[in-house]
């Protein structure tokens, strides 16, 4: 398993933005945002090392680490530990690793497990948005530095506020998120693990339908809903990951998660985001 690499550990070379925004604009217009692999290939072969991947081993990364196979087997694939997840999740990572030569790495926050214990405390409990942000925003950040394209496992049907969420979107800072199952649906979720046998999360057979980390986590009761089971019993919908960066040349309006404590887009260095984040840095009695 490896950790987070240096900072300095930077993929070469970066497309300004007029260039990026020109590829996205032709890639689209040659209509291949319904093709997962195409997207993936594409992105691949504009971007190089400039790529990475994102995720938490649930079903549509699995899809997306499946096609890497043939299409990047190489390709960084970061999983953000936040010191919260199942142990079943662990397990399951490294076995995705080592059965399936997975370029994996551990991307965790500077503060991390016990450390994070003894300065916030339950900080899942009081303020669940600003542990998410501590926790996966922050490190996630730190990705978004070093790398210029980010594949992540989005789809519009997974909720409310993945929707609008498209294949290819440009995000502020020159970001290109690359999310080749966007327009999937369940049921080829469904099929497409049964079709090519890949294993799956050994937590789905007990109830569960999103993973997340093991304290904000529970079984999934609303067959329509496969995020029910996150942040139960409160507004919170999304951990920030894909509502944070603001996505550019969109013509949708910027859509807050419910009970989030920043606007998607919003940088943590505007006043609030500010202080609020100096606040949960002091150490709890």
């Amino acid at each position: 398993m490896a950790l987070n690499p240096p900072p300095s550990a930077r993929p070469s070379g970066r497309l300004d933005d007029a260039t990026l925004s020109r590829e996205v604009d032709a890639a689209r217009a040659r209509g291949i945002g319904r093709d997962a692999r195409a997207v993936i290939q594409w992105a691949h072969d504009l971007l190089g090392d400039g790529l990475m991947m994102t995720t938490s081993f649930q079903k549509s990364g699995m899809i997306i680490l499946h096609m890497l196979r043939e299409i990047a087997p190489h390709l960084p694939v970061y999983f953000l530990d936040t010191g919260f997840h199942f142990p079943e999740t662990l397990a399951f990572a490294e076995r995705v690793r080592r059965e399936w030569n997975v370029n994996l790495i551990f991307q965790r926050a500077k503060l991390f497990g016990e450390a994070f214990r003894a300065q916030h405390g339950k900080l899942y409990e009081r303020d669940p948005d600003l542990c998410c942000h501590l926790n996966k925003v922050e490190p996630q950040a730190e990705l978004l530095e070093r790398y210029q394209g980010w594949i992540a496992g989005v789809r519009r049907d997974q909720a409310d506020t993945r929707e609008g969420a498209e294949s290819l979107e440009i995000l502020e800072g020159g970001t290109l998120r690359v999310q080749p199952l966007a327009h999937w649906v369940r049921s080829d979720v469904e099929a497409y693990l049964r079709a090519h046998d890949i294993p799956v999360h050994p937590l789905f057979a007990q109830g569960y339908t999103s993973l997340g980390c093991q304290p904000c986590t529970r079984p999934c009761h609303d067959p329509g809903n496969e995020r029910a089971g996150r942040w139960v019993g409160t507004a919170k919908t999304e951990c920030g990951l894909h509502t944070f960066w603001k996505k550019l040349g969109s013509q949708e309006p910027p859509t807050a998660s419910p009970g989030a404590g920043s606007v998607p887009g919003r940088h943590v260095d505007d006043d609030r985001d500010r202080a609020k984040l100096a606040r949960a840095r002091t150490p709890v009695e």
